[in-house]
């Protein structure tokens, strides 16, 4: 990759070129070739795992953020009113929180979330300290707003767009290059990371992606990715891809056999040096086998008693997440979590939820869709916090180590425009969820809003959107894969999101010891 990229600049060089030409070129394959021995490592005490939720098109930061919505209603080119009623500018309050007691149905909860459309959820969440909202996490260095390089700016935590590796590709090869150090680590059932026959090599599904390939995965063009260390796509079924019963082996003990040679091979001296490789090929199918065969236990088993009457449990007080595409897919990522506590990194899409991109038609889907998501990591938080072992009932292991992240591409437009809908720009939110026992901070990083923001636009036109107020705080988007680096132990994580030519210092991770701001409308 270095290679060609410097004979294309050549080819296209009118004359010879000049030092300083060959100094950029070689600068910009640098770019590419993150020198993970220059990241101050210390490794967790526990391993964290990542469940990474991507909005593709980019979701209006509005569910999360009506704080502003009087005045975006005053200068929209449409009227919020006459789109959803007078109560998207109301606050909830006593006998002012339902259809029955209210006609508007006001919508602004304390946080100033958006009620119908997730937003008691979100208020729940707050409320139980298993949520984080950034309201202001804002692409300043740079504010394109088109959907490629968005999207890879997040999932590649870079703005090197074409060059960098994904952000699940660069968490493991700075695991790889510090593995010794790694192998101290704790798996969050109190299991060594070295105790395995390889180490960190030898964790059964360390990376997985339920919404199959994703840039968060692009490879390192400078680096190799070991196999192991490699994601592997799983369904919501577990369907097991290591199976051998593909139909072609008629004979029933065909498997037994197999297993048994390979038993043989691996005591006799003839062959364990020999053939080590395709012996320990063999040993990681059968435990990966084994693996998705528990993985299908749990997905089949009851999920945790969480007593009678709660909002998300059946009438025998059983835990049940929603009927939908979307749901399944968190509930098999949060699943593969707690039960393989060696699965770091999770990658899920929205599947069922559509796209994002509400440039029209908003009104009648965007609501609906911001419901279902957080309904869903509503009830996914629950199904962590009672499978810990320090809850009754619970699993050998703590689950404070598990964090969910859902974010997109960028933020959208304030004004309602003529299709009813919204047009992209800079300002998003981010919805951190768990992970306690490994932020910085603890518990105090959870069950709070950042971030305050001011609406922008000349009155009436389609260019109207929100900003962080001067004295707010923000972060640029790639903050979230430079916290991911931090929970994995890099001390300097602004190196992992450096580049020469386009960002050479890099992004700092969030501050979470933030203290959050009061609710608006409490």
């Amino acid at each position: 990759m270095k290679r060609r990229s410097f004979l294309r600049g050549l080819a296209l060089a009118p004359t010879i070129p000049t030092a300083f030409n060959l100094g950029m070129l070689a600068q910009r394959a640098q770019a590419a070739g993150l020198n993970y021995q220059n990241v101050q490592f210390s490794a967790p005490a526990v391993m964290p795992q990542i469940i990474n939720i991507f909005l593709y098109g980019g979701a209006s930061e509005l569910a999360g953020n009506l704080t502003n919505i009087a005045d975006i209603n005053a200068n929209s080119m449409n009227s919020y009113t006459s789109a959803f009623g007078g109560g998207i500018i109301q606050a909830r309050g006593a006998g002012n929180v339902s259809d029955a007691n209210n006609g508007n149905n006001p919508q602004l909860t304390p946080y100033g979330f958006w009620a119908g459309a997730g937003g008691l959820y979100m208020e729940d969440l707050i409320a139980s300290g298993d949520l984080s909202v950034y309201r202001t996490l804002h692409k300043r260095k740079s504010p394109t707003r088109s959907h490629r390089e968005s999207i890879f700016m997040s999932q590649k935590g870079a703005l090197d767009v074409e060059a960098a590796p994904g952000l699940g590709t660069r968490l493991a090869l700075m695991l790889y290059t510090h593995r010794n150090a790694v192998n101290s680590s704790l798996l969050a059932d109190g299991t060594p990371v070295g105790n395995f026959d390889q180490g960190l090599l030898g964790l059964p599904l360390p990376f997985v992606s339920f919404e199959g390939p994703t840039t968060a995965f692009a490879r390192d063009p400078s680096m190799s990715t070991p196999i192991p260390l490699r994601e592997m796509t799983l369904n919501t079924n577990f369907d097991n891809p290591y199976s051998r019963n593909n139909g072609l082996v008629t004979d029933a003990n065909a498997n037994t056999r197999l297993d048994n040679l390979v038993a043989q091979m691996q005591g006799d001296s003839r062959y364990n040096t020999r053939f080590q490789a395709g012996i320990n090929g063999f040993i990681a199918r059968r435990t990966m086998a084994e693996l998705v065969g528990d993985l299908t236990v749990a997905r089949d088993a009851p999920l945790p008693d969480v007593g009678i009457g709660d909002a998300d449990a059946d009438e025998d007080g059983v835990l049940t997440y929603p009927n939908t595409a979307f749901a399944n897919q968190v509930k098999a990522a949060v699943t593969l979590a707690i039960e393989n506590p060696s699965s770091l990194y999770i990658s899920v899409g929205t599947p069922g939820l559509g796209g994002w991109d509400d440039h029209n038609n908003a009104v009648d889907s965007y609501r609906a869709r911001m419901t279902q998501l957080f309904a869903a990591l509503r009830v996914a938080m629950k199904h962590i916090r009672h499978a810990d072992g320090n809850t009754p009932g619970g699993l050998n292991r703590s689950t404070d180590n598990i964090i969910i992240n859902v974010w997109g591409d960028f933020g959208r437009l304030v004004n309602l425009n003529n299709s009813m809908g919204w047009d992209h720009a800079n300002n998003q939110n981010l919805y951190t969820l768990g992970g306690a026992g490994v932020r910085p901070g603890g518990a105090s990083a959870l069950g709070k809003v950042i971030g305050q923001t001011r609406r922008v636009g000349n009155s009436g036109t389609n260019n109207q959107y929100t900003e962080p107020t001067s004295s707010s705080y923000e972060a640029e988007p790639m903050a979230v894969a430079s916290s991911l680096y931090r929970y994995f132990g890099a001390q300097n994580p602004s190196v992992m999101t450096a580049d020469p030519e386009f960002n050479p210092n890099g992004d700092q991770p969030l501050n979470e010891q933030l203290s959050g701001i009061s609710a608006p409308f409490a």
